[in-house]
């Protein structure tokens, strides 16, 4: 019965130091969708982990009244999972700003057809994200007169028009041509964002060209890994975090955008 005691009170103090971190995480991100909302799904993901880490704390004497012997265990399985979420975490972020850059090179004998990936947009124009995306889109088309442009991104149901049409309207306001650019207005996601544009591309005869992605710094090398397993040869362009205060929260985000990726839903 001692060391059952002494086994409560070691993962009581396991849980209440990764049950801390894993409440940050997702609180603050929970903040961010109410600020910026992303959807129903993220919104009721967050909700529940918080419930799940939370409620059995507040809950605790409960619980172990209720549960018995079987309420240890319990506190066992939730410490090792909140473990296991703050060290993948961890890696992940490090993964992220260590993988290796693929900037684009100059090669006169291939045109190159850039693919700016979509994010929220607002009644009056892009978000900050977005913006950034396309400042960068904007800044390489002007210096790659030859090249086309793909801006990929469907209409979320927060969202006011299609992501892509807000992006060809950004970018024409800035000098580049409408006869450059190719939107594709179905996409929904990362996944869909690729096979959609690598479609458009067939269609419109530009499969001979150097696909050259352009997107956020935290989601490139997401969109590598999607390219790599959708067989897409590509180089990358990153464009920095316009909000650094928003940066933690889009970790966070990666992190469930990685593990929808990885259960394949």
């Amino acid at each position: 019965m001692k060391n059952v005691t002494k086994t409560d009170k070691a993962f009581s103090y396991i849980y209440g130091v990764s049950g801390i971190f894993t409440v940050i995480c997702f609180a603050s991100y929970l903040l961010k969708l109410i600020i910026s909302p992303e959807g129903t799904l993220p919104l009721f993901v967050t909700t529940a982990v918080l419930c799940a880490v939370t409620l059995p704390f507040l809950l605790r004497k409960q619980l172990r009244s209720i549960l018995g012997k079987a309420y240890l265990f319990g506190k066992i399985v939730m410490s090792c999972g909140m473990i296991f979420y703050a060290v993948t975490f961890a890696v992940l972020v490090g993964y992220i700003y260590l993988s290796p850059s693929a900037e684009p090179t100059a090669d006169s004998s291939r045109e190159n057809v850039y693919i700016v990936f979509g994010a929220k947009v607002n009644p009056d124009g892009p978000a900050k994200t977005l913006a950034s995306r396309l400042d960068v889109a904007v800044e390489v088309m002007q210096k790659d007169t030859d090249a086309v442009c793909i801006v990929s991104g469907g209409q979320g149901s927060n969202e006011p028009f299609t992501e892509a049409s807000c992006m060809r309207d950004y970018m024409t306001a800035r000098g580049i041509s409408p006869d450059r650019i190719f939107m594709e207005e179905q996409a929904s996601d990362t996944k869909e964002n690729i096979r959609y544009s690598v479609a458009l591309m067939e269609k419109q005869g530009l499969t001979d060209r150097q696909i050259i992605c352009i997107s956020s710094e935290t989601h490139i090398p997401r969109i590598r890994l999607m390219c790599s397993r959708e067989g897409v040869d590509a180089l990358y362009i990153k464009a920095e975090t316009p909000m650094k205060v928003f940066l933690f929260t889009t970790w966070v985000r990666e992190y469930l955008s990685y593990t929808k990726m990885l259960l394949g839903v």
